[in-house]
């Protein structure tokens, strides 16, 4: 599995996580707390785990911090198997705007400049 995570304010939840509709999806649930599942085929789905805890912000280097402008971020890794998919989901039109992805390879950049820079991730 791979994976990219989403950087935001107070407002980047599970929950506004699960008030997208997944164009596409067959269903989603909650795995356990702090995990959310949108189910595509019986072999493609995609994570979100959310993490609130201030040790998350540490896996981060000064370089790296300097990067998020959010005072308190908040973090959600959507794990993924294909790239392919978390390209789509994140192109929605209704998918969130205003935060930062991380795709764990050098790049932390807003959500639409990532879209811009043609969303360079592991396929």
């Amino acid at each position: 599995m791979k994976w990219i995570t989403l950087i935001g304010d107070e407002k980047l939840t599970l929950e506004s996580i699960k008030a997208i509709q997944y164009y596409g999806s067959i269903r989603s649930h909650d795995v356990w707390e702090g995990r959310y599942c949108v189910v595509y085929s019986d072999t493609d789905h995609i994570f979100y785990d959310y993490f609130d805890d201030d040790n998350w912000t540490s896996q981060y280097n000064d370089a790296e911090r300097e990067k998020i402008p959010f005072a308190s971020p908040h973090f959600i890794m959507m794990v993924y198997k294909s790239g392919e998919r978390v390209k789509e989901i994140i192109q929605q039109d209704n998918f969130l705007r205003g935060i930062y992805v991380d795709n764990d390879s050098d790049v932390i950049a807003p959500i639409e400049e990532f879209i811009e820079m043609g969303m360079p991730m592991e396929p």
